[in-house]
């Protein structure tokens, strides 16, 4: 296969064409199966199939496990059928942010105070700073519940909680500013390595058309040109205009000499 400086631009374009249908393919094919379109379920929640994201190799370490008490308060027993509904739906870009920090607050003013300071430490909170920031949590939560009871002589009657006090609200604020932290790098992961799944089964979709194409036409020996296309058609899909326009001109310059 010979390329002249005519059909240069040609050829990129169509290698783009080729790379923006295997990402076509990808989207309308194998999204249609939960265990492609879940790509990156796993580094969010413990792999084990129905219980988190997908059985892959190799294995990630999930990064939000041990919120998931606080969620599964928030939302029943079928909460990771929710969340992974809605990475499927949008990623990182969907509800499921707003989703995973709602659950945890809800989970949170609900969760007795040990298991509270439990999956502190297991974020990696330090003993103080998670005690500190359950007394915080704790107290937050029984001033609320006494002030949305009705007024009565009981109730006025009723010891008060101990204001918080400045330790206690900046371990608090630490506490949520790393629960934060932590969601958004878990999605990031994940979409990460949902793009890069995309961009391999792409590229395996790519090939397979390359040779069939090349098998076609009668390409028997010069199978290195359907190599060459089939990868080089996803990386060149998002610049295949640029690039095609670039080297029209490239070519129209060395002419003019």
């Amino acid at each position: 296969m010979d390329f002249s400086t005519e059909n240069l631009g040609t050829a990129a374009l169509a290698i783009g064409a080729l790379g923006t249908a295997s990402y076509g393919v990808v989207d309308s094919l194998f999204k249609s199966f939960t265990w492609f379109d879940s790509a990156g379920f796993e580094r969010v929640f413990a792999v084990g199939g129905k219980e988190g994201g997908r059985r892959f190799f190799p294995t990630h370490k999930a990064t939000l496990d041990p919120l998931l008490p606080a969620l599964r308060i928030a939302y029943g027993s079928d909460v990771m059928e929710l969340l992974r509904a809605q990475y499927r739906v949008g990623r990182a870009s969907g509800d499921l942010p707003r989703t995973l920090r709602q659950g945890v607050r809800i989970g949170f003013g609900m969760m007795e105070v040990p298991t509270i300071a439990l999956v502190a430490t297991e974020l990696g909170v330090s003993a103080d700073i998670a005690t500190l920031a359950v007394q915080a949590i704790d107290g937050a939560r029984r001033q609320r519940s006494q002030t949305e009871q009705a007024p009565s002589q009981e109730v006025t009657n009723y010891p008060q909680p101990p204001a918080m006090t400045d330790e206690q609200r900046s371990a608090m604020a630490r506490l949520e500013t790393m629960i934060d932290a932590r969601i958004d790098a878990a999605l990031t992961l994940a979409d990460t390595q949902y793009v890069s799944q995309t961009k391999f089964l792409a590229t395996f979709v790519s090939l397979v058309i390359s040779f069939l194409v090349g098998w076609g036409i009668g390409m028997d020996g010069k199978w290195v040109w359907c190599w060459i296309v089939g990868l080089a058609a996803v990386p060149l899909a998002p610049v295949a205009k640029d690039l095609s326009t670039a080297l029209q001109e490239a070519a129209k310059a060395l002419k003019a000499r």
